[in-house]
């Protein structure tokens, strides 16, 4: 079989290897000590000609207690910026990461913490998981991608596309081209961009929208609640319905009017836009109209409205999916409330107690988008918390949630750097915020039941989308932090994969991989368990969609729950996490419910097709790892059994099957004993079927064990196998046996049967009748 082509953009190559690879003609990673030296047990030997290598992990002695921090620092590269560029680069991924068979090709330091460190015993506990992790470098992977103009938008290490396209790498190197890893939109950052020029302006002063009967305002108020539930609480319920009222009756006038009307409208477009009837065309009208009286009346003058009123657009924007411009205008929300003080809890204790509450209303509403668009577009969040979110007075679990959010882009991605204190700090975080949430839903006006009753009269059961809205984003912080673990752990994983496929069948190679942290593995698994129970807990809500269901059809935040959850899971297949979760059912679960909202979402839309590739490559992962296994259990059964499939396919081989007799001739004996052992112990568990890969008996993708083998290469192996099998003592094989007044063949008249003649209660258990035909 020939080589596979190797496309340029896929090599990776190191400036300098290590003497001992040199010496014995391997590839080098470029690292000190290199992945070859630390797997064959000779790290201690792993020397460069002149200095440590520029990609050296840490030189021998490095270590000191005194240092808790495993940073992260940039790779070494002349043209860095240049490779933002992703004309550059057929993946278009990174500036220098991930150019080494490890994860990433970056310099980490890393220190032992001792528990000693800590102050209290909660935190003493703690740190017996975390002061063993090693470093779990967070993927640089910063870069510039094209939007639907093809203009240059920068996205960050935490954005879900800097995920996707290291998923896409793991995927490219353990399964090889399919249509998750060609995908012609990989370079691109997929939204609504409306065409032409805007003439939005124009329109709505030409053409403004009729204002809405009560009934329809009703109607749109209501959808707008059930969509921005835990999300836009910018007013009080009462509140809201005098206002409209006051509106409507016409009670106002000048500049509190068009501001009125401006947050109105706005609020009447989420309406349309989230309602189950076709009414987008209504919606862009509305919020065009709302737009333009925002722009006139209140953009230059910041005030609670100005704050309220780009609020209402920003949600409208991420429902339309245009990302990039609900991020511009959340921008001036922002800056509105920072110059009226809302940033400041100290600062709103100053005014009435109805004001009060009404900034702390629209802080957490700023709140929520900010860190909802840093974390998915991975940018730096615009707003900082100085309030104590822990506080009893007043306590709410979005405001607390927020926070961790914050600490989580600010102190892992942000400074590209993992420690112990972080870790410790950021999970003791969620612990306290687990444990306290259910105070604060009544000050983010949050109903703690599954399920709502209906506001419309009808009496019907409705999901609680707002209480759906606080737990997965609950979820997405621990995947949040705990992603670049799991990253670490597949990529080890596919790494040593890879290593045993090629490396020589000698007693260098058959030495186990350096073990990993046991905390390594609990945050990987505590990625893989928040994605399972996003997927779980939206599961429900989402079963049924449409008119009655009381779920709008535009939820721009679940989608992105769902989306996230099913890249993590699709990860954990390639990392063989799918033998401890129940990944396929749960990534299909996942690829459903994106389905299922996508008529209406551009970015579902692009989401769910993404999922469906990664899917297809997921089945295929696992297809070839079944039939590796069943392969390599296949010379062990033809060693005692024979194989007559072996010859048949060997009989054409050729000169070929010499080739392959040639690579089992060299299985160790001790491969085939371990493999033996394994075949035959049903206790055997994952790990030790891992242990004994595809490398110890041949390779990935049966190399060394094809069909196209003779059955002498077979017989080699046979000693080694009989040797483990045949001495047994001898043993009485146990059938069950009949009861002597049983007759073992009961008789009935076929043909009565198949008239009808028989009723099933009138024929007894030994087939004989019961009583006459009838």
């Amino acid at each position: 079989m020939p080589t596979r082509r190797i496309r340029d953009t896929e090599r990776r190559r190191c400036p300098k290897a290590c003497e001992t690879c040199k010496r014995r003609k391997e590839r080098c990673d470029g690292l000190l000590p290199c992945r070859r030296c630390t797997m064959r047990g000779v790290d201690a030997q792993c020397t460069f000609a002149s200095g440590p290598s520029p990609g050296s992990q840490h030189s021998p002695g490095s270590h000191s207690n005194s240092n808790s921090t495993i940073t992260i620092n940039h790779s070494s590269n002349t043209n860095a910026n240049n490779s933002f560029l992703p004309d550059r680069n057929d993946c278009h991924i990174a500036t220098g990461a991930f150019r080494g068979s490890e994860p990433s090709s970056t310099e980490i330091m890393t220190t032992d913490i001792s528990p000693e460190l800590t102050t209290s015993p909660r935190q003493r506990r703690s740190s017996q998981v975390f002061h063993t992790s090693p470093a779990a470098p967070v993927p640089q992977l910063s870069r510039l991608i094209k939007d639907g103009r093809g203009k240059f938008m920068f996205i960050g290490d935490a954005a879900n596309l800097s995920f996707l396209q290291i998923i896409r790498r793991i995927v490219s190197e353990s399964v090889g081209s399919c249509p998750f890893v060609d995908d012609p939109l990989r370079n691109h950052m997929v939204e609504v961009s409306p065409e032409g020029r805007p003439s939005w302006i124009s329109a709505s002063l030409s053409e403004p929208p009729p204002k809405p009967s009560a009934a329809e305002a009703q109607y749109f108020l209501r959808w707008y609640k059930r969509a921005t539930n835990c999300i836009l609480n910018l007013y009080d319920d009462a509140e809201l319905g005098a206002e409209l009222e006051r509106w409507r009756d016409g009670e106002r006038g000048g500049e509190q009017d068009a501001a009125t009307s401006a947050i109105l409208y706005l609020i009447f477009a989420i309406g349309a836009q989230t309602c189950p009837e076709d009414k987008d065309e209504l919606a862009e009208r509305y919020f065009n109209y709302g737009r333009f009286l925002t722009a006139s009346s209140v953009m230059e003058d910041p005030s609670l409205a100005t704050v309220r009123a780009y609020i209402l657009i920003t949600m409208y924007l991420l429902g339309a999916s245009r990302r990039n411009a609900a991020f511009m205008y959340l921008g001036i929300a922002v800056r509105a409330a920072y110059a009226l003080g809302i940033h400041r809890g100290d600062i709103g204790s100053l005014f009435s107690p109805a004001e009060y509450t009404t900034r702390e209303r629209l802080w957490r509403g700023l709140r929520i988008l900010d860190l909802f668009l840093s974390s998915s577009l991975g940018r730096p969040p615009s707003t900082s918390e100085t309030r104590d979110t822990t506080s009893r007075e007043n306590y709410s679990a979005t405001n607390d949630l927020c926070s961790i959010f914050e600490s989580i882009l600010t102190e892992v991605y942000a400074k590209r750097m993992v420690s112990t204190e972080v870790l410790e700090r950021i999970s003791e975080q969620h612990r306290r915020w687990s444990s306290r949430f259910a105070e604060g839903l009544a000050t983010d006006d949050i109903e703690p039941g599954e399920y709502l009753e209906s506001t419309d009269d009808s009496g019907s059961l409705l999901p609680n989308i707002g209480l759906c809205h606080l737990k997965q984003s609950y979820y997405w912080t621990i995947m949040l932090l705990s992603r670049p673990f799991l990253v670490e752990s597949v990529s080890r994983h596919t790494s040593r994969a890879r290593a045993r496929a090629h490396a020589d069948l000698d007693d260098d190679h058959d030495a186990p991989p350096p073990p990993s942290s046991p905390s390594d593995h609990l945050l990987a698994h505590a990625c893989v368990d928040s994605a399972i129970r996003t997927v779980e807990l939206l599961r429900g809500p989402l079963s049924s969609t449409g008119t009655g269901s009381g779920v709008p059809k535009r939820l721009p935040f679940v989608i992105n729950s769902l989306f996230v959850s099913a890249l993590v899971l699709g990860l954990a297949v390639l990392g063989d996490l799918d033998r401890a979760f129940p990944l396929e059912r749960t990534l299909a679960t996942a690829q459903r419910l994106l389905r299922r909202l996508s008529s209406h979402d551009a970015v579902g839309e692009r989401d769910a097709a993404i999922v469906e590739h990664l899917q297809g490559a997921c089945d295929a992962y696992l297809e070839r790892r079944a039939r590796r296994r069943m392969e390599r259990q296949g010379l062990l059964i033809g060693g005692l059994f024979g194989s007559v499939h072996l010859l048949e396919a060997g009989a054409g081989a050729g000169s070929g099957s010499d080739h392959h007799q040639h690579h089992l001739r060299e299985v160790p004996p001790r491969a085939v004993a371990a493999g033996v052992h394994q075949l035959l112990s049903p206790d055997t568990d994952a790990s030790a079927d891992q242990q004994m890969s595809m490398g110890s008996l041949g390779g990935e993708g049966g190399h060394h064990m094809s069909g196209h083998v003779e059955t002498g290469g077979v017989v080699q192996m046979l000693p080694a196998v009989t040797d483990m099998i045949l001495p047994m003592s001898p043993r009485t094989l146990l059938f069950d046996s009949f009861d002597e007044n049983l007759p073992l063949f009961p008789t009935v008249d076929a043909r009565l049967i198949h008239l009808g003649g028989y009723h099933m209660e009138d024929i007894s258990p030994d087939g004989m009748m019961l009583g006459p035909m009838g």
